[in-house]
């Protein structure tokens, strides 16, 4: 095996190794054991407002597994697409350069190439930076309202009834706000052609 073929066949290796944290992020379902901070012990509220917060809380359970799901499926995504569009971006112009006769040589770079385009139509396509930023940014404002709420209730009210009320109410504004920002995040075939005509456009290597 020449070193060609070596380069060739650790590249696709190590580009599947690194995938791999992204596809366990889209199979895996996240345990919200992970961010768990109750009610039942605090002492700023009533037992019975407590157990309020509580079942508010187990309401808004689905949408919060939603967000974190996302937000670690874009997030690993993103990242595998920054790195290796970086990596391939610098090495496409040496292996332009150093292509020889060996059929490896000119697969080499006819992959690389191809990876890159893919991870850079698929990032912007899929807009997935832009939804890694908004499902991470949403569960990041509900978590800190939350622990506003148990740290600081006196910023959301002057009483138990006030800050229920505007708890509430801006847990709902987050919800409507992340609502927009799910449909805005929404790929369409028109950002998918454009991001495939930018692919086009920079392409190191002069092809069509």
């Amino acid at each position: 095996m020449n070193g060609w073929a070596i380069f060739l066949a650790s590249y696709c290796a190590v580009a599947l190794v690194t995938f791999i944290p992204v596809g366990r992020a889209i199979l895996k379902r996240v345990n919200l054991k992970e961010a768990n901070f109750t009610f039942s012990h605090s002492p700023h509220f009533s037992e019975e407002n407590r157990e309020l917060f509580e079942q508010h809380y187990d309401r808004l359970k689905g949408t919060l597994v939603f967000w974190k799901n996302n937000a670690a499926k874009y997030g690993n995504f993103h990242h595998y697409c920054v790195a290796w569009t970086i990596l391939g971006g610098i090495s496409i112009p040496f292996l332009a350069q150093a292509i020889t006769g060996d059929p490896f040589s000119k697969w080499s770079l006819t992959i690389v190439s191809a990876h890159v385009a893919v991870l850079y139509v698929s990032q912007k396509g899929f807009k997935v930076e832009q939804n890694y930023k908004s499902f991470r940014l949403g569960e990041s404002e509900f978590y800190d309202l939350r622990r506003r709420l148990l740290d600081m209730p006196h910023k959301l009210g002057e009483n138990e009834s006030d800050q229920i009320k505007n708890y509430f109410e801006q847990v709902e504004a987050i919800r409507s706000d992340m609502r927009l920002r799910e449909v805005d995040g929404i790929a369409s075939f028109e950002d998918l052609r454009q991001a495939v005509q930018q692919s086009r456009n920079n392409d190191p290597t002069g092809n069509p």
